[in-house]
């Protein structure tokens, strides 16, 4: 039986890309058509539990091709600015730490972990599309398992990143 699973196992893993580039097109819809440069992929899924991003950077005119179209996942626009905290909390793309959030009194949200991290999530010039996987009509699970996909016009760095808690 276990040889079964090894074997299931090798082809299922046969089926999908390993290239950051055709993974990135077939998990957003984008299709990359200048330069791509710096790519780093992180993968911490153990136990079908974790997250799988890539960042890399651009062009300026790549980065304006996918902002003058359709977002992905069937959004209707692309969202700008800070990235909110239910879902900024669930990614960590490449750094070496994660973040948390809380509330002050007044009901504003603030990051706490990695200093990086909390940058980019602040960052009021992103571009950003997502989508929720899981229980988005569940008050405690929201955000449980999604997709965001982050562009950054000034730095021309882009953040994916597909994650299941």
């Amino acid at each position: 039986m276990r040889q079964y699973f090894y074997i299931l196992f090798f082809l299922l893993s046969g089926c999908s890309s390993s290239d950051p580039k055709t993974v990135f097109e077939e998990r957003t819809g984008l299709s990359i058509s200048d330069s791509i440069s710096n790519i780093k992929v992180s993968d911490n899924y153990e136990l079908r539990e974790g997250e799988f991003s890539i960042v890399f950077k651009t062009t300026e005119s790549q980065i304006n091709s996918w902002l003058n179209n359709s977002p992905p996942w069937n959004n209707l626009k692309w969202h700008k600015g800070k990235i909110p905290p239910e879902i900024g909390i669930a990614v960590r793309f490449n750094f070496p730490e994660g973040v948390a959030s809380g509330s002050y009194d007044n009901g504003k949200n603030i990051y706490f972990g990695d200093e990086n991290l909390i940058k980019l999530l602040n960052d009021t010039t992103n571009y950003y599309s997502y989508v929720e996987d899981c229980c988005s009509g569940e008050k405690g699970l929201r955000f449980h398992d999604g997709r965001i996909l982050i562009l950054q016009p000034h730095t021309r760095m882009i953040y994916f990143a597909v994650w299941d808690f």
